[in-house]
């Protein structure tokens, strides 16, 4: 059951949180890309950017996903009306399988290593923009709510947004901002992370925030980017009840929703699939909420005008390779994600790229099909050539740092070849996706073998590295650190980490 929060942000506490989480560039700065217009019915379509955490796509009807214990219930039946009227991309990979980095590139058009927020330590260099900051610029109305810890403004979000706001409970307080924020409120970080696994049903205060900030002063007649982070799927598993019985009908067991990272317990078979079925709950409850934005934004005149992106920042493990949870692999079950893009008038309806992509791309796809000039400064690309002209591979790039373990993978992905170099190790593992789709075989050899994948591989590897960009470090005491490691987040990181240990 979710805990109360002590105060929450309720709408007349909107300014008060604006100057706790401010946004940061002027949202009357003249326009520079787009077409200039000031209505959303006019060229400068509304663009929204959505991300789900936690979402694997093989857990998703779009892509073939039949539950378990209710073979006739789609997991994301209104995401597959989208799909049915854009574009979906068949092996779109995380950028890194945990929240932060993850989320950092997506936001950023740019891989782990390029924008080195790659460990809680780092937040964002001051001088590189998030594609917020693009479309503020060209005169668009920004907002963007969160629900989720690792999205704070402490490690370089919220730049360029007007509004740029916690939109879970558990976040939407002053101490619990002050608390992430800042060291020193050891009690409250760890009572604010225990209430991010058991707030539930956060998707509906997502979409009850974002709707009042369009609504008010009519944001929605003008031009907007709104970006919308939806936290449910995530683990524990606390789905409304009506949705864990969907999937799982008649349900008489005992295990529950927050067992799944309670890693000295056992889990049967039997009660890994109630598991699932709870994550399926979850997915389904995140969808309807997705859906019931969409309704409002049609009673509002709006929805065919809608450019929208919904993507994952990494999937959950279930014991495949025996994890669980994430953070752990660059495997499929976490890097595999979701990628739907549609543009009612310009994406030809029920497209599906095959192409290996990677969500560094989706911000500036959105760019693009809004006018908005592209970035030069960065690998993401547009990806609107796949669709429109050649279903040709990206190289995509993976990543997971671990100081504390020791731990730092680089993955390369083209195509159905996948590559993971294990720099402590000095070992190169490839995985056929084709003849293995599950991983079980790969193949295992040094990391300079004379084989043309593997050095495609890490000449790859050496452009990203070249690209790294400064960082900014997050002033956390060892303290808050071991107490987040307590509650399961900060066991990557060490209260001294070196930057130099990277090269």
């Amino acid at each position: 059951m979710a805990l109360p929060s002590s105060h929450p942000l309720l709408p007349s506490l909107l300014a008060a949180a604006l100057l706790l989480l401010p946004a940061c560039s002027d949202s009357d700065t003249p326009g520079n890309g787009g077409n200039g217009t000031s209505s959303a019915s006019g060229d400068q379509r509304p663009v929204i950017l959505i991300s789900i955490d936690s979402l694997r796509a093989d857990f998703v009807s779009v892509y073939g996903h039949k539950p378990k214990f209710a073979p006739d219930q789609a997991t994301m039946p209104f995401l597959q009306e989208l799909a049915d009227n854009g574009v979906v991309f068949e092996n779109a990979s995380a950028a890194s399988p945990w929240t932060l980095p993850s989320h950092m590139t997506l936001l950023t058009g740019m891989n782990p290593v390029e924008h080195g927020v790659r460990s809680r330590k780092f937040s964002l260099d001051k001088d590189i923009e998030l594609v917020s900051d693009r479309f503020q610029q060209a005169g668009y109305k920004t907002g963007g709510f969160f629900s989720a810890p690792f999205l704070h403004p402490a490690w370089g979000f919220g730049r360029g947004f007007d509004v740029y706001m916690p939109s879970a409970d558990y976040l939407g307080t002053i101490d619990a901002g002050n608390a992430l924020s800042a060291a020193g409120k050891s009690d409250e970080v760890v009572e604010i992370h225990h209430q991010s696994h058991t707030d539930n049903e956060t998707g509906a205060q997502v979409v009850d925030r974002a709707l009042a900030w369009l609504e008010q002063d009519k944001n929605y007649e003008d031009p907007f980017f709104l970006f919308l982070h939806f936290w449910d799927p995530h683990y524990d598993y606390f789905p409304p009840t009506e949705y864990a019985e969907m999937f799982h009908p008649g349900y008489d067991g005992d295990m529950v929703g927050d067992e799944l990272m309670k890693l000295d317990r056992p889990i049967s078979p039997d009660e890994m699939d109630h598991l699932k079925a709870l994550y399926e709950a979850e997915i389904r409850y995140t969808d309807d909420q997705i859906r019931r934005l969409f309704a409002r934004l049609e009673e509002l005149g709006i929805a065919d005008d809608v450019i929208v992106a919904i993507v994952s920042d990494h999937g959950d493990e279930f014991e495949e390779h025996g994890n669980r949870g994430h953070h752990l692999t660059l495997l499929e079950e976490v890097m595999h994600v979701p990628m739907v893009i549609s543009a009612p008038g310009v994406i030809d309806s029920a497209k599906r790229v095959e192409a290996s992509v990677s969500i560094r791309d989706a911000a500036p796809t959105l760019m693009d099909l809004a006018g908005l000039p592209a970035w030069t400064d960065r690998s993401g690309l547009s990806l609107r050539p796949l669709w429109e002209d050649e279903d040709i591979h990206r190289e995509v790039s993976l990543d997971l740092l671990r100081p504390a373990k020791r731990m730092q993978l680089v993955g390369y992905r083209h195509g159905m070849l996948k590559g993971i170099r294990d720099v402590p190790k000095r070992t190169f593992t490839v995985y056929d996706l084709v003849a293995d789709p599950g991983e079980l075989s790969p193949s295992v050899g040094a990391e300079n073998a004379d084989k043309p994948f593997t050095k495609a591989a890490l000449g790859f590897f050496a452009i990203v590295a070249d690209s790294r960009h400064q960082t900014g470090l997050v002033k956390e005491t060892a303290e808050i650190t071991n107490l987040l490691d307590q509650v399961g987040y900060a066991e990557s990181e060490a209260p001294q980490y070196n930057p130099e240990s990277e090269e």
